[in-house]
């Protein structure tokens, strides 16, 4: 079984709780509004970690507006798909807009919900927002699994309690 973590929309603030749901992950993938790179620097501390731009971000060489990740179980999509059909729109419009690359996984955010879809064989996932809570937001990360012998996929979110010890 090999783990992968999904997080975005941390807005400045990397919940300690990530570290311990993190734990044993190939790879964190982060979609975008990291908003302060230190951030990217504390993820890698668990796992490599690749990141994209977000609406909230400042451009830089860290962060591109896609990447197209070659993963061991297929093609994965990063984007904070904040630019893609008038902003993220449904699941399946991302699955639709990235046809052309063959993805088995998109993973976005923007959007601050959870979410988790299968588009014409296209697992299109949002982990939802994990920084502090922002409009009603319910802070979250997700972990993709991916399981060699069966080639199954599955993903497991996981919540972060902001009102729970931290600053």
């Amino acid at each position: 079984m090999k783990r992968f973590g999904l997080i975005s929309d941390t807005h400045g603030h990397l919940h300690p709780d990530v570290f311990a749901l993190f734990e044993g992950v190939e790879a964190i993938w982060h979609a975008g509004d990291v908003v302060g790179e230190d951030i990217l620097d504390e993820l890698e501390v668990i796992a490599p970690t690749l990141a994209v731009q977000g609406n909230c971000d400042v451009p830089s060489v860290r962060l591109p507006m896609l990447r197209v990740i070659e993963a061991p179980f297929g093609t994965a999509i990063l984007t904070h798909s904040h630019m893609i059909g008038g902003g993220a729109g449904p699941p399946s419009r991302l699955a639709e807009h990235f046809a052309g690359k063959s993805p088995r996984v998109i993973v976005y955010g923007h959007t601050h919900l959870q979410s988790c879809e299968s588009h014409g064989g296209v697992l299109v996932v949002n982990p939802g927002p994990s920084g502090k809570p922002r409009f009603r937001d319910r802070p979250s990360v997700a972990v993709l699994e991916w399981d060699e012998k069966t080639d199954a996929l599955d993903v497991a979110f996981e919540p972060v309690d902001w009102k729970r010890g931290t600053s």
